[in-house]
């Protein structure tokens, strides 16, 4: 909708994100929010939007452990910045956002998702996860270190972000 005419133009809006890819063994974990925060389907990356941090309150990997602490139960290692790109949201998608996804390593706590945040938490087995996922996770695990996504498991089903998947799709 453009303003109307005398009035000045509204600056853009931007966003950050901030998401955690946590690895335990050879699984990652998984999240079902209540709300959306990364596109290509119903499971995502626990993480925050900076938008909701008070300031003051130390770097943004400190604000992303707290996350984690809070949203599924789970204490973390070092981060290391994985990948970003970057979506639009708000109402008509007029706020840019920045996401950054950054890889850690599982140390300890037990999964609790708090239901008030999260549907659920899930660790998946990496080698669920090489195939028809969104190009940003793609990217990330591509990133994390340890080496490349095992070879897909072979079989049908529902895959974890909402696409059908067969032995005969590409």
């Amino acid at each position: 909708m453009a303003p109307p005419p005398g009035s000045a133009p509204t600056p853009p809006t931007y966003q950050v994100g901030l998401f955690a890819l946590v690895r335990r063994h050879d699984t990652l974990l998984l999240v079902r929010p209540h709300e959306l925060l990364l596109p290509g389907g119903p499971q995502s990356l626990p993480g925050l939007l900076l938008g909701g941090v008070p300031s003051g309150l130390g770097t943004v990997e400190n604000a992303l452990r707290r996350t984690l602490l809070s949203q599924v139960g789970v204490a973390v290692g070092d981060f290391v910045l994985l990948g970003s790109h970057v979506t639009r949201a708000g109402p008509e998608a007029s706020c840019a956002r920045l996401n950054l996804i950054f890889g850690t390593e599982y140390c300890s706590g037990i999964l609790n998702p708090q239901p008030d945040v999260l549907r659920t938490a899930l660790w998946i087995p990496r080698a669920q996860l090489a195939e028809q996922v969104p190009d940003w996770l793609s990217a990330a695990l591509e990133a994390l270190p340890g080496g490349p996504a095992p070879a897909p498991a072979t079989g049908g089903g529902l895959s974890l972000f909402g696409r059908r998947r067969g032995a005969g799709e590409p």
